[in-house]
């Protein structure tokens, strides 16, 4: 059974305080250290030391000790100087400003009416003289200690709640009430130790990190506040499915982090189910239906050598290397020592022809005929290895690299229609290619220079690109196809798949994720959800391309659907353009 709600304080904080978020649309507010979800709100506080640890006790115990030895070293100075008729009656208020500090308000005002009956009727003004002190003399002491003690508590208490308030804003992210990278930090450093405290059979930690891939996306859609809204969603989501004590932070903008203590590393499996769990979930994010892909890495240690800081490193490694879950694998340094070299060496490899284009045949379902092409870029080393591009690509997207390496695509394809004139192709843009003003006016010139018709080279594009910037984006779409060039809406489907953009999209055709496909056999609902989509496309007089198709009964199931083209290793992988033309040359014959 799902825990009913999301652990918001340090494990060691010996409150209960869990609040549960419905799997319904969310409303989100955040602010003072609060969290507020579908109207529920509930603190967030930096983790005090309980009274209950044995640490905060021993402080206690001291500072208690502290105060009641001063008060009995200043009774007793008090009388061996004489009594209270003499300057030293004040030295009795050193411990009630010290509980005052200590404590607050309430101590303060106890302390400085024990200073007050210690140095009462019993006290006497003159010890030598054995004079008793008059009634009114001590009780106007006992009131000016009590006054003076409630002064420096009320004082003390005011400094120690902007402190504590202070505190918890520097723990906390502002955006979203979770706690932030530096209460991750704090807070780890204090799980190892203790757990260096205690018996090594317990010792143990998970971190689950969490990033969610499209984040940017809805940021550039609907705003700051609603990608705000989504990561307070998705954490508390992600604990409403877990029957584990976690705490979740709130890493960087689209990351969160989920830490775990424990000695088994077998948790770890619930809490990433949970995430997948989670991620199923359609919220809804300013009446706008939201459903995120998450990719998640993991570590978990029981070596209480490790820095805390390694640990959150070595689970970040790990979400770098995942699809969607990867425990953190040392051979993960390697890789990713050997991506970003790669990165460095992309301008270099363009120059030095390093770069080719592989091509992956489609399939007209109906006639069972070859349909065209994908081109898709490869690399090949030094050595003659192909690098494939799952080591490069997703990092090059996001830098301006690739804009010369988009360039070499299109000029390849180019020429391999010019040469071939009975083909046709598809290349991919990513979103910043599609907003790159010179290489969109550029395009058409080049294929005029080529002396290919545009209608043979199709742009298939990602949904991303639409949720970033819609209206510039269907701007560009429209230059495109009023230069002829078909347009395609690439994976959809795993995005934020919307049916009503559709209608205004001057696009002309869509390609259906591998992920639909995969299930065809053996689910009825992915049949009847690739029904719909086919239908809806045809409806919009769009053309349809599923792709990954492995096995004769996904074809025929898709053929059945009629859909229109099919790409998958059952008719052929990438291969280069010699390979490519054998196989056309064979399969027509």
């Amino acid at each position: 059974m799902a825990n009913p709600g999301i652990a918001i304080y340090p494990w060691w904080y010996t409150g209960n305080r869990r609040v549960r978020s419905d799997r319904h649309p969310v409303t989100f507010s955040s602010g003072n250290g609060m969290i507020s979800l579908n109207g529920r709100s509930w603190p967030h506080n930096p983790p005090t030391a309980s009274p209950s640890h044995p640490a905060s006790r021993r402080q206690f115990l001291l500072q208690l000790s502290t105060v009641l030895a001063l008060l009995a070293l200043g009774t007793i100075i008090v009388y061996m100087t004489g009594g209270t008729g003499y300057a030293f009656p004040y030295v009795l208020l050193v411990p009630v400003v010290l509980a005052s500090a200590w404590y607050g308000l309430p101590a303060s005002l106890i302390t400085a009416a024990a200073a007050g009956l210690l140095l009462g009727p019993l006290m006497p003004l003159d010890v030598g003289a054995a004079t008793a002190q008059p009634l009114g003399n001590w009780i106007a002491r006992l009131l000016m200690f009590v006054l003076i003690g409630t002064f420096t508590g009320w004082m003390f208490q005011r400094l120690r709640r902007a402190n504590q308030a202070q505190a918890r804003a520097l723990r906390t992210d502002s955006r979203t009430g979770l706690p932030n990278q530096a209460a991750l930090d704090a807070d780890l450093a204090a799980l190892l130790a203790r757990q260096a405290r205690g018996h090594a059979e317990d010792c143990g930690v998970a971190l689950v990190f969490v990033r969610i891939l499209d984040l940017a996306e809805v940021l550039e859609a609907l705003g700051t506040d609603a990608s705000d809204q989504v990561v307070a969603s998705v954490a508390a989501r992600i604990a409403d499915h877990s029957d584990q004590s976690v705490q979740s932070y709130r890493f960087s903008g689209s990351e969160i982090l989920f830490l775990l203590p424990t000695p088994d590393s077998a948790q770890v499996a619930p809490l990433v189910e949970a995430v997948r769990q989670a991620g199923e979930e359609i919220m809804e994010v300013r009446d706008v239906p939201v459903r995120v892909q998450m990719a998640i890495g993991s570590h978990y240690s029981n070596d209480l050598r490790v820095a805390p800081e390694e640990l959150v490193r070595r689970a970040r490694t790990a979400v770098e290397e995942a699809e969607f879950y990867r425990p953190y694998d040392p051979a993960f340094e390697r890789r990713s020592s050997e991506r970003v070299q790669l990165i460095s060496r992309i301008r270099s490899g363009l120059k030095a022809g390093e770069f080719e284009l592989h091509y992956q045949p489609k399939i007209d379902l109906i006639t069972n005929r070859p349909a065209g092409a994908e081109a898709l870029l490869r690399w090949r080393a030094v050595d003659g290895r192909l690098i494939m591009p799952d080591s490069f690509m997703p990092k090059l997207e996001d830098t301006s690299l690739i804009a010369p390496v988009t360039r070499f695509v299109l000029q390849q394809a180019l020429e391999f229609l010019r040469q071939h004139p009975e083909e046709q192709l598809s290349i991919n843009f990513a979103v910043r290619n599609l907003f790159d003003k010179a290489l969109i006016r550029d395009l058409p010139k080049l294929a005029q220079a080529s002396q290919v018709d545009p209608g043979r080279l199709e742009i298939e594009i990602t949904e991303g690109a639409l949720i970033r910037n819609p209206h510039g984006a269907r701007l560009i779409l429209q230059e495109l196809r009023n230069h002829g060039f078909p347009v395609s809406l690439d994976d959809f489907g795993t995005g934020y798949s919307s049916f009503e953009y559709l209608t205004h999209l001057p696009i002309t055709g869509l390609k259906i994720d591998r992920a639909f496909v995969r299930d065809l056999e053996s689910a009825a609902s992915s049949r009847t959800v690739m029904k719909c989509l086919i239908e809806m496309a045809q409806a919009l007089d769009l053309w349809v391309v599923a792709e990954g198709i492995e096995t004769e009964g996904q074809c025929r199931i898709l053929r059945e659907l009629d859909c229109d083209l099919g790409q998958g290793y059952l008719f052929g992988r990438p291969m280069t353009a010699k390979s490519y033309l054998l196989w056309r040359q064979t399969d027509l014959s």
